[in-house]
């Protein structure tokens, strides 16, 4: 397994850990689980999906206007991991400074509310797919990661919530801020000695 493919695990389960940090919350609430649980969690791939595919365009498109390519390799680590830092750091505030937690019971999953829940969720995945780009990592394992990856841990999300609560809500963005900080810092740090 090379670097680039542990990278791409890493960003893939720190982004997947926002989705469960979430999920957990919404399964919290359920009565019954039943199909919908299943279909939402593949709306939950397909969002994170579709918001990496676009973001990593971005990247390569931001990537044309290097001028030298010594240069341009540095400042693309540097910026890439910045951006991972920045996602990180998001995560680990979202952690820390969580709104009341309401416990409203639902018979089945919300897909309306869920669907908006998955899009502002996108953000992360966007911005983390711009730095995929930019760093020129490989798509179609970046994007069969974050669509099984996901997938598993919204499905996880809404059973464990409805079996413990939503208690794992905050550790989960914690460990996928801290992964997605430690990602974008061992960029810095191995591109500084290469």
């Amino acid at each position: 397994m090379d670097v680039h493919t542990v990278y791409i695990i890493l960003i893939s389960l720190s982004l997947a850990l926002g989705i469960y940090g979430v999920v957990v919350q919404r399964g919290a609430n359920l009565v019954r689980l039943d199909f919908r649980m299943s279909l939402m969690a593949v709306i939950w791939a397909l969002f994170e999906l579709t918001a990496a595919l676009s973001g990593y365009g971005i990247g390569m498109w931001i990537l044309q206007f290097e001028l030298s390519r010594e240069s341009s390799t540095f400042w693309s680590h540097m910026f890439a991991g910045a951006i991972f830092v920045a996602i990180g750091v998001r995560m680990l505030f979202l952690a820390f400074h969580q709104k009341t937690f309401l416990e409203h019971r639902m018979e089945n999953v919300d897909i309306r509310a869920d669907v908006l829940l998955s899009l502002h969720l996108c953000v992360h995945s966007l911005c983390a797919g711009i730095a995929c780009g930019i760093l020129r990592l490989r798509l179609p394992v970046l994007l069969g990661a974050l669509f099984v990856i996901s997938g598993a841990f919204a499905v996880g999300g809404y059973i464990t919530g409805r079996a413990w609560g939503a208690e794992p809500c905050e550790k989960a963005y914690a460990i996928g801020g801290i992964l997605l900080c430690v990602t974008g810092l061992a960029l810095q740090v191995l591109r500084l000695r290469a």
